[in-house]
């Protein structure tokens, strides 16, 4: 891996029955038992919390996944891995395994969908934001939006039709939720005070390969999104001094489509990243787990 590229690795978790025992599910069993080998103690009691045996089953193969991805980067084993997390719950590599690889990561779920954003830098200022979402059909938008959106991002939505406006609000909320993610701050990001501007933007393609390198398909990605932080009046007034700060920060905003219903957002702190940088694998469980 090269600086100022991000890899974007795609997994889709198994489905099971929700009302039956995940974990001892007899086509799951050996890759169950296989990735809570990986993880660590805190790992596996805090994915035992989980009510419904198909979460817990679901939180095991996430946090195997992430430590397998990243030993593909470093020689440190998948058991090996040590995390710390924010104040506001986002997970870090040890400042140590950091130091020494040079690796941050981000990661996300929806549904069965998982996907993992790693980048290598040695500065330790940027930070990566990823989320994924399946678009749900029976949200009421309009309340979160006007609750949650920013001013600019309300009247460009309340211009289009309103199965325009459904998909936007969509494209929308996953790039907020990358945002907040790359920030670290979580929702105690005013959802409000920041905005993306599509009115630059314009469609290209991300090709999407598999653990053999062979092209699956490509993927729809959007570029020219704007990062507008704090543009109201209002908010200016009382927030210069965050404004300042905020706008000596290097954004690059990325949304793709991983089907009709399901996008991603990428966004990255401190660095200019290009297009050709961002490289898309789709992985299966059984590669991931495999001896």
């Amino acid at each position: 891996m090269t600086e100022n590229t991000v890899d974007l690795w795609f997994l889709t978790l198994p489905k099971v029955n929700k009302h039956s025992d995940a974990n001892m599910h007899s086509s799951h069993a050996t890759l169950i038992h296989r990735a809570r080998s990986l993880l660590s103690k805190d790992e596996l009691d805090k994915a035992m919390r989980y009510r419904q045996p198909l979460a817990r089953m679901h939180a095991i193969y996430i946090r195997a996944f992430l430590r397998v991805t990243l030993s593909r980067y470093a020689a440190i084993k998948p058991h090996e891995w040590c995390f710390e997390y924010g104040e506001q719950g986002k997970p870090y590599l040890s400042r140590a395994q950091r130091q020494q690889t040079e690796l941050a990561f981000n990661l996300s779920h929806s549904d069965e969908q998982v996907l993992l954003a790693i980048t290598q830098t040695a500065d330790q200022e940027i930070e990566l934001g990823v989320d994924i979402e399946f678009e749900r059909e029976h949200l009421s938008v309009s309340t979160i939006m006007k609750n949650y959106f920013h001013p600019l991002e309300i009247t460009a939505l309340t211009q289009l039709e309103f199965g325009d406006q459904r998909r936007r609000f969509f494209d929308l909320w996953v790039l907020k939720e990358s945002y907040i993610k790359a920030t670290g701050k979580g929702l105690a990001h005013a959802l409000r005070s920041f905005g993306f501007d599509f009115s630059f933007s314009h469609k290209q393609q991300l090709s999407l390969v598999n653990e053999n390198d062979e092209s699956e398909h490509s993927l729809e990605l959007i570029t020219g999104i704007v990062l507008d932080v704090l543009s109201s009046r209002a908010e200016d007034d009382k927030n210069k001094n965050v404004k300042k700060q905020i706008e000596t920060i290097t954004w690059s905003t990325y949304l793709g489509r991983l089907s009709a219903a399901c996008r991603f957002g990428l966004v990255v702190k401190g660095r200019k990243l290009e297009p050709s940088s961002i490289h898309a694998r789709q992985i299966c469980l059984e590669d991931v787990l495999a001896k």
